[in-house]
């Protein structure tokens, strides 16, 4: 077992091990690695979860999968709090690839049922974020928005 006071003297490396590796695989076990550290070591971790979000950019399909499976994993056990970086994950229904797409949209739809409000909650700041981002077109966000909107129930939030 690794021990807390490794993990945190080692941290700074993996990451920058995970930023520079040219091995999709390499940086996909990383990301794998990270997310059961984050089971462990929530504390330790949470000051690096964005480093983990932008492995969501990676070039590697199989990396942005990994990485959006984790993310996914964590933040519907509650391991890690949905922040403003939630819109990254939003940016994964606009993927290239399908399966990371179906995930994305997987994700909301368990996010959703966590609790009646959540979307509702965090929707804010996500278009705050998603209305600025560079690499969303007036297309792609309403992409993104008309499938969040979904998850609104009128009666109570609208």
């Amino acid at each position: 077992a690794v021990s807390e006071a490794f993990c945190e003297r080692n941290l700074q490396l993996l990451f920058t091990h995970l930023e520079r590796a040219s091995s999709p695989i390499t940086r996909s076990n990383i990301v794998i690695a990270l997310g059961d550290f984050s089971f462990r070591f929530p504390n330790l971790i949470e000051p690096w979860t964005g480093h983990i979000y932008a492995r969501l950019r990676d070039n590697d399909a199989g990396v942005r999968k990994n990485t959006l499976m984790v993310l996914t994993h964590l933040i519907l056990n509650d391991m890690v709090k949905v922040k403003g970086q939630i819109s990254e994950m939003a940016l994964c229904m606009l993927d290239a690839d399908l399966r990371i797409r179906d995930l994305a949209k997987l994700f909301f739809t368990e996010l959703s049922h966590k609790s009646a409000n959540t979307i509702y909650n965090i929707l804010p700041d996500m278009l705050s974020h998603l209305s600025v981002h560079p690499a969303v077109s007036q297309s792609a966000f309403r992409t993104i928005v008309r499938f969040l909107m979904t998850f609104i129930e009128r009666d109570r939030q609208a």
